[in-house]
């Protein structure tokens, strides 16, 4: 009989761990790009800004007045054409759909996690040994007890 092992049971700690970590990469990753995003922000508001300037509120005020009222006529007209089966429908379909890609991402953020997890340096067991602290080769890092720090007696 031969056993199979699955990506789940190699892992040291739950999925949701390295979805948490994947989070905390794309976070990361988003954050770097913050100061690039500020600039073209800040470029852009100047730019509206000048635009802004340069135009008059009366004509604007009429335009949206003029839009308002179309849709409003639009609302009404499509008022009678809505059909309860049909969007019942589409609620469902969207809602499958939403969940199957809620756990492609969900799974995309575990795997990056991973990733991310596994990139980062680690202590080496042999100097936690060397430091007096007890190794538990099956017990997950997060799950240790906390090892007692001894200080020197002063003389």
């Amino acid at each position: 009989m031969t056993q199979t092992t699955s990506k789940k049971d190699e892992r040291s700690y739950p999925s949701a761990f390295y979805a948490a970590a994947g989070v905390g990469d794309i976070a990361y990753e988003q954050l770097r790009k913050l100061p690039e995003v500020a600039d073209r922000l800040r470029d852009k508001a100047a730019e509206l800004a000048d635009r802004a300037a340069n135009t008059s509120g009366p004509q604007w005020k009429a335009k949206a007045n003029e839009y308002g009222a179309l849709a409003t006529s639009k609302a009404a007209e499509l008022t009678g054409k809505v059909d309860p089966v049909v969007i019942r429908d589409s609620i469902v379909s969207g809602t499958q759909q939403a969940a199957e890609k809620a756990t492609k991402f969900y799974d995309t953020l575990v795997a990056r996690g991973e990733q991310a997890f596994t990139q980062q340096p680690t202590a080496p067991k042999a100097a936690e040994a060397d430091a007096g602290e007890t190794v538990a080769e099956d017990v997950p890092p997060a799950a240790k007890p906390a090892a007692k720090r001894t200080t020197p007696k002063a003389k």
